[in-house]
């Protein structure tokens, strides 16, 4: 069984009006034609998209569960309900067959992130690989630099990769950011990440524009989040750090440091560009996993 207009028009909707990203638009994408493909191979099926029993629903649920982890399913059966919602508003179909199915519950674990003392070996890891000849003073700037904005202003990888030099204010020391969901934010960033894109610009960037991209490989081509990633990991084997840490975790080091401080979770979800405060409020989790350890240590 294969996908008609309906389909498309399900994910120009995500596309245009929720401004859902390509990754989640992928992932929407093969959910919704898995379920296509396992509808069209059982013969029981009338091959009547618009009305399918609620029975295939769970049985089609019940087969994923077998193979796929809780996460997974929780958003495959996310992007079927809401597939078959926009069958209901768009086209008038008969029943949602996922609505009544209530969605894998989630575990809520901890963020990993680093400690204060991990974070500063971190960041002083692209200066020692210089130190001892490893990389050039363009990788050193460059990474430092990269390292800075990820953990210094909480960016996401993609966010760090898309800077230009417009988004920068350089008396107020922060970026104007373009987050998930087309939504913009201002992020501050720390003495040391505005110290380090100064050095950046008077040294290998004045030829650059306002409209370029700040931080780019030596063949001038702007940085990818692969490269980020390969990079990090790298200076983590350096600073005997585990090696498990990404971009994303230097994220989540940032906000529960933050918490730590005493930042109050209005301002971090701002910094943070999340849509909802819920989602902020694990990092009150930390700080109480935190204290509890540290409580620990003397009693």
């Amino acid at each position: 069984m294969k996908p008609a207009s309906e389909f498309g028009e399900f994910l120009e909707r995500l596309g245009s009006q929720r401004r859902y990203s390509k990754y989640t638009l992928r992932n929407y994408s093969k959910a919704v034609l898995d379920w296509y493909e396992w509808l069209g191979a059982n013969e029981m099926f009338s091959a009547d998209i618009f009305s399918v029993p609620r029975i295939f629903a769970k049985n089609y649920v019940a087969y994923l569960s077998q193979k796929l982890s809780r996460k997974t399913l929780h958003n495959k059966v996310s992007a079927l309900r809401s597939f078959h919602r926009f069958l209901r508003e768009k086209f008038g179909a008969k029943d949602n067959p996922f609505s009544p199915m209530p969605l894998p519950k989630m575990r809520k674990d901890l963020p990993v992130f680093l400690n204060p003392q991990q974070a500063a070996g971190l960041l002083s890891a692209p200066w020692q690989y210089l130190k001892e000849g490893k990389i050039k003073r363009f990788e050193a700037v460059r990474d430092a630099l990269c390292l800075e904005l990820l953990y210094g202003a909480g960016l996401r990888v993609s966010e760090l990769c898309s800077l230009k030099f417009a988004d920068i204010d350089f008396s107020k020391a922060t970026a104007r950011v373009l987050g998930k969901g087309q939504k913009t934010r201002i992020c501050p960033f720390g003495a040391g990440a505005l110290e380090l894109l100064k050095i950046w610009k008077e040294e290998f960037c004045s030829a650059r524009g306002l409209k370029d991209f700040i931080l780019f490989c030596e063949s001038g081509e702007p940085i990818y989040p692969r490269l980020v990633q390969r990079n990090l990991k790298k200076y983590l084997v350096g600073a005997g750090l585990p090696a498990n840490i990404t971009p994303h975790k230097l994220r989540h080091t940032f906000a529960t440091h933050l918490v730590d401080g005493g930042v109050d979770l209005r301002s971090l979800q701002e910094m943070l560009g999340h849509s909802s405060l819920s989602t902020t409020q694990i990092y009150t989790h930390l700080g109480t996993a935190h204290l509890l350890r540290e409580h620990g240590k003397l009693f």
